[in-house]
C-alpha cells in the first residue's frame, strides 16, 4: 500500500490501546547481562547503554557514532559526558524485563540482523502499523525515509506530524531533532525491550551534515526503531559508521517479513 493511502488511511484506525511514550532522558542505570564472545561482526560494533523509564521498566539505547567517531571513542565520550549504563564493547543488553523469562529469538537474512526480542505486536491486523510522529525540521527527510521503509513487506509503516496525536489502536514512534551537542553520535533510538515500546529517535544537529547524510542518518534510525540492528553491507542505510546508502538493501527489506511472517493486508 503505497504511503500516501495509508496517511489517508489514519481516520479509519482499530481502537485498540495506543502505546504510552516516553524518552530516554530519565533513564538510570541497570544491570547488564554478560559479555559474551566476539561476534563475525565486530568490527560493525554496536554501542548500547541501557537505562529505566519513569515507570521502572528497562530501556536500551543504540548511539549510532558521528563521521570519524570509532564505537569505542564514543563509549569513552558518552561515559564522561555523565550518560549512565554504557556497555563495553562485545557486551549484549538484555533483551527482556526482569520479570520476564529470557527470550530468544534474534534472527539474520544475509547482511541483515534483527535487534534481539524487539518487535511489534500486530494488533488487529496482519502487519504491524507504525506510525512515526514526526517532530523534526525540514532539513530531516524523514518522510521519504518512511516511504522507503513502507516498501518492505511485513511490516506498514506511517509518516504523521508530530504535532498530532498518535491514533488508537496502532504503535508510534517518537522523532525529534535538536542540537544536542558534540556528543559523538548523530542520531539515538531507544525501545524498552521485549515490549511495545516506548520508542523514541533523536537526530543531531550539532554536526555538519549534507542532505545525503541526513537521508541516511534518517532512514538508519527509523530501521532501528522497525526492529533492525545494524547491517553489515555498505549498500545498506544500517551500515554503522559509514553514510553512504541512503535506503535500505535487498536484505532489509527480506528480513522483515521474517520477523512478521503472517501475510500482508
Amino acid at each position: 500500500m503505497r504511503l500516501a493511502k495509508r496517511i489517508a488511511a489514519i481516520g479509519s484506525v482499530g481502537l485498540l490501546t495506543v502505546v504510552a511514550l516516553t524518552t530516554s532522558s530519565n533513564a538510570q542505570p541497570i544491570e547488564p547481562v554478560a559479555a559474551p564472545a566476539a561476534t563475525a561482526d565486530a568490527e560493525h560494533d554496536t554501542v548500547y547503554a541501557t537505562g529505566k523509564d519513569r515507570a521502572g521498566n528497562t530501556t536500551v539505547t543504540i548511539y549510532d557514532p558521528a563521521k570519524g567517531v570509532t564505537p569505542d571513542q564514543l563509549r569513552d565520550k558518552l561515559r564522561r559526558s555523565g550518560v549512565t549504563g554504557v556497555l563495553a564493547k562485545g557486551q549484549q543488553p538484555p533483551s527482556n524485563q526482569p520479570t520476564q523469562q529470557k527470550a530468544l529469538a534474534c534472527l539474520s537474512e544475509g547482511t541483515a540482523r534483527q535487534w534481539c526480542d524487539h518487535q511489534w505486536s500486530y494488533g488487529a491486523y496482519n502487519d504491524p502499523q507504525v506510525y512515526f510522529l514526526d517532530s523534526t525540521s525540514s532539513a530531516w527527510p524523514v518522510i521519504a525515509s518512511v516511504t522507503e521503509w513502507n516498501r518492505a513487506t511485513g511490516i506498514d509503516s506511517f509518516w504523521k506530524s508530530g504535532s498530532t496525536a498518535c491514533p488508537t489502536g496502532v504503535h508510534c514512534v517518537t522523532v525529534a531533532n535538536g542540537a544536542y551537542g558534540s556528543t559523538g553520535w548523530l542520531g539515538l533510538t531507544t525501545w524498552t525491550p521485549n515490549t511495545q515500546g516506548p520508542v523514541s529517535v533523536k537526530l543531531n544537529d550539532s554536526y555538519t551534515l549534507t542532505a545525503a547524510e541526513r537521508r541516511t542518518i534518517a532512514c538508519h534510525e527509523l530501521g532501528h526503531a522497525l526492529s533492525l540492528n545494524h547491517n553489515t553491507s555498505t549498500t545498506s542505510c544500517l551500515y554503522s559508521g559509514t553514510y553512504v546508502s541512503l535506503v535500505p538493501n535487498a536484505d532489509d527489506y527480506k528480513i522483515l517479513p521474517l520477523i512478521y511472517p503472517l501475510a500482508g493486508t
